[in-house]
């Protein structure tokens, strides 16, 4: 475990002096409880005076123990904030947005969720609570032992006997607590999935008169976790009411014992005082061993989940990156598919050239939205190649893959900061002037005028504050910034009402000039202007996904086939009217 925690901090090393230091501090206190013997010897001996000399070593031990101990806990405390609450969190978010998309289909937002908040949460304790408590459990014990044996190997074996017990009561407690301890974790990372779910379902749950936490699933995952935390506190019972009546009789034994020898004179009262005393450091932390043991456990369980992020492959950067000559986009016989005994796409091939606009249409699910994606690898095909100027994207360098595609999504999710702020996401470095510039040239100045602080407003969580449309704009804004060659836009109209799209419409008109342009559209009157259109087909008939018709909306228009069936279908839709 210690391996994999050092493997995921910037101080490594930092680790084992730590531990060094916690173990020279336990044995310094296990010291001076053993020069306690000779102290009183000589204090309740026939000369008091000659004390003093091991009065000052008792002192000098327990201010070094301290100065050891301050030492490695303002270390200890350094690691917990700067290295695991600070660094690693830097990591996962690191990982995170270098990971391909597929590793986010197999999990939810509650697992990257749980990773940064509890299970970071526990290994911060690692340096600072469990590893001292858990070294000065074994040392401190282990030195008074071992001086006891010096001074009375009677008292010692008593102490020894104990040792097989709390061995025994420790591993039942670690196999009674194994598998909760390792549902904890999942059970508060569902939670915190359910949590996020259930904030973000609001407007839907109060359509529906689902006040407060009517929601069934958000019920039943935390009362789950309740029931796991109840377990849990069941388990621990009784292999610690174990461990505490092991400490009580190894106790109650030295003390009776050692009163029975002082009282035949076979043990010096002084030696018998330390001893009992000794006892004490020795009882408390095997009292605490199943705990050490059960937090060492959860610090095992956090690295593993971590790991998940921090040891998942990242797409492949190449050995010897490739620049294209052109902006040409082609899918070359690609297979690709999320679910391998199901795949999407087999030998499908399509070619977007540049400065042209290449529409994608299709049934839902075919897998338009994918290839847009596979074009800015998202993921990697399988088979075949997706080429970007005759250059495989696999032999692109990921930041000039990144700096030569603009993307518009349907769904734009805006953080939490300024409209100035989330415009200029998409090019960090660029001036105030430049961002008005993308900001007039997307068209959303209209939107400024109701807002207090104009670009300098807080948008609110996901952009809450703005419409859909503008969100869009802002979208849009975005990639006018970035003016990046390839541009691929996904859906970006299907939920905006009739004016909104009219003016998004004429909007990405100017941005698509000069560029090699991907649309996606369920909505079949926004690709009119296309100079080619795409129909995909198969998927909702449980084959591969293919193309089977291509060529100028006009010309597909005409034909008889899918394109001219939903474009009438879309212009049945639009006059649909509501009494």
């Amino acid at each position: 475990m210690l391996r994999q925690f050092r493997r995921y901090l910037d101080t490594p090393g930092a680790v084992n002096a730590l531990i060094a230091g916690y173990a020279v501090s336990a044995l310094l206190q296990g010291l001076a409880f053993v020069v306690l013997i000779p102290f009183l010897r000589a204090f309740l001996g026939p000369d008091p005076a000659s004390a003093l000399s091991w009065l000052w070593v008792l002192i000098g031990l327990g201010a070094a123990a301290f100065l050891v101990n301050w030492i490695s806990m303002v270390a200890a405390m350094r690691i917990s904030v700067i290295d695991v609450c600070g660094t690693l969190i830097s990591k996962i978010g690191r990982r995170v947005s270098a990971l391909p998309l597929g590793w986010f289909r197999a999990r939810s937002a509650g697992d990257v969720a749980a990773a940064v908040s509890s299970e970071v949460d526990v290994l911060s304790h690692l340096s600072s609570v469990v590893l001292p408590n858990l070294v000065s459990a074994i040392v401190i014990p282990g030195t008074v032992m071992v001086a006891t044996f010096f001074f009375d190997w009677r008292l010692a074996l008593v102490m020894a006997i104990s040792l097989p017990f709390t061995y025994v009561v420790w591993r039942w407690g670690l196999r009674s607590l194994k598998q909760e301890h390792a549902q904890e974790p999942m059970l508060s990372s569902a939670s915190a999935g359910r949590l996020i779910e259930y904030a973000q379902l609001q407007p839907v749950l109060r359509a529906r008169g689902l006040a407060g936490m009517q929601w069934s699933p958000i019920q039943s995952t935390l009362e789950a976790e309740n029931r796991g935390v109840h377990r849990l506190l069941k388990l621990q019972g009784p292999p610690m009411g174990a461990l505490l009546v092991i400490t009580h009789a190894v106790f109650t034994g030295v003390l009776v014992l050692g009163l029975a020898f002082s009282l035949n004179g076979s043990l010096d009262l002084a030696t018998f005082v330390a001893v009992v005393v000794m006892t004490t450091r020795l009882v408390t932390p095997m009292s605490h061993a199943l705990l050490y043991q059960g937090e060492i456990q959860k610090c095992e369980i956090s690295l593993e989940a971590i790991g998940k992020i921090l040891d998942s492959p990242v797409m492949p950067e190449p050995e010897k990156p490739q620049v294209p000559e052109n902006h040409d986009i082609r899918f070359q016989d690609i297979t690709f598919s999320y679910d391998p005994d199901t795949p999407l796409f087999q030998d499908l091939s399509l070619e977007a050239p540049q400065d042209r606009i290449t529409a994608i249409v299709g049934p839902s699910g075919c897998g338009k939205s994918t290839l847009t994606k596979l074009v800015a690898r998202f993921w990697d095909v399988s088979a075949g190649r997706v080429t970007i100027g005759g250059v495989d994207v696999k032999d692109i360098a990921t930041e000039q893959l990144m700096s030569m595609i603009s993307m518009v999504f349907q769904d734009v999710y805006l953080f939490n900061t300024t409209i100035r702020e989330n415009v200029r996401i998409a090019k960090p470095g660029a001036t105030d002037e430049e961002v008005d510039k993308a900001i007039r040239r997307s068209r959303l100045e209209s939107a400024l005028k109701r807002l207090p602080q104009g670009l300098d407003t807080p948008v609110g969580e996901g952009g809450m504050r703005l419409s859909g449309g503008e969100r869009q704009r802002v979208s849009i804004a975005r990639a006018f910034l970035k003016d990046a060659p390839i541009l691929l836009l996904d859906e970006v109209t299907s939920a905006l009402d009739a004016e909104n799209e009219a003016v998004l419409t004429a909007t990405l008109e100017e941005l698509s000039r000069g560029r090699t342009v991907v649309v996606i559209a369920h909505r079949l009157s926004t690709v009119m202007n296309a100079h080619s259109v795409a129909v995909l087909s198969g998927r909702e008939t449980g084959e591969v996904t293919r193309v089977i018709q291509q060529g100028s909306p006009t010309e597909l228009a005409q034909t008889e086939g899918l394109f001219a069936e939903l474009l009438e279908d879309s212009r049945a839709i639009s006059r649909w009217r509501l009494a």
